[in-house]
């Protein structure tokens, strides 16, 4: 997830929790999540910039992320994004819904030949603070609420995450007699990642990600009553990297559909985009 320039365009804020250790030694998916925590009393601060392009318009964003770690393995974080969206000749920009994050690592496991484990749940709470009188809207309207679970394994050159969350979203009630409530959705990502070479703390490092990552959202209801052009199985893959020195890291990406079985008639996604930089403290 992000901020605002001229001519309209929106950006957003958000913080995030992405788990490093006293430096940034640490990787994790662009487009998914880790089990990673920042240290006890760490802050992590992200900027980045996120575009996704669809048939008929796009939207884009630029957030501001920050973490802070309770104890060694548990952080919590808030998001606040600002957004722009267009779509044919409707476009609307301004502060998106806000999120707020918390995970907790409950097992890590350190191996001699520097290979790392860990596992760790992770909960989400998005408030209907977005406007939903816009056309397009930048918000849902609704209280949702995300609980899922996050693995990774590391080592001095290989890189594997996967992670399974389950969104559930609430009703929409601002419209009236009108009562909104888009379809509950499985999301899931898997990563590969390597590092071509070898690093110390005071020299740069580079690790590249290949992400797979998709979303099956049941159907939205108006009234409690089924909309046809709505829900469906989405599912997308593509690079990214992570450039690292002492506290600092730079990351991106690109990710294209390798399935959409959507319901019915709809707006089909050509691609999404991201860009970074990342301080811990």
């Amino acid at each position: 997830m992000f901020r605002k320039w001229k001519g309209g365009f929106i950006l957003s804020s958000s913080l995030y929790f992405l788990g490093f250790a006293n430096f940034v030694s640490a990787h994790e998916p662009i487009f998914g999540t880790g089990p990673h925590t920042i240290y006890k009393d760490g802050i992590g601060l992200e900027m980045k910039y996120e575009r996704e392009q669809s048939q008929y318009g796009y939207d884009q964003a630029l957030h501001l992320h920050a973490t802070y770690g309770l104890t060694p393995d548990w952080a919590v974080a808030v998001e606040i994004p600002q957004l722009q969206k267009v779509e044919e000749n409707q476009r609307a920009a301004g502060t998106g819904d806000v999120m707020l994050q918390t995970k907790w690592r409950f097992y890590r496991k350190d191996f001699a030949e520097g290979r790392q484990d860990q596992v760790a749940l992770l909960a989400a709470v998005k408030l209907p603070t977005g406007d939903t009188e816009s056309e397009p809207t930048l918000g849902s309207g609704s209280t949702d609420t995300i609980i899922g679970f996050t693995v990774g394994r590391e080592s001095r050159t290989l890189y594997y995450f996967a992670d399974l969350r389950y969104r559930m979203n609430g009703e929409n009630d601002k419209k009236a007699s009108l009562t909104l409530k888009k379809g509950n959705a499985w999301l899931y990502g898997a990563s590969f990642g390597f590092r071509p070479w070898l690093s110390e703390y005071w020299e740069p490092g580079l690790v590249f990600l290949m992400e797979l990552f998709g979303k099956q959202q049941a159907k939205n209801t108006l009234n409690n009553q089924a909309l046809e052009n709505t829900g469906g199985h989405s599912t997308f893959m593509g690079p990214s990297f992570l450039w690292s020195y002492k506290n600092w890291m730079a990351t991106g990406g690109v990710s294209v559909p390798v399935m959409q079985n959507l319901n019915g008639e709809q707006e089909k996604q050509q691609y999404q985009f991201a860009l970074g930089i990342e301080l811990h403290m």
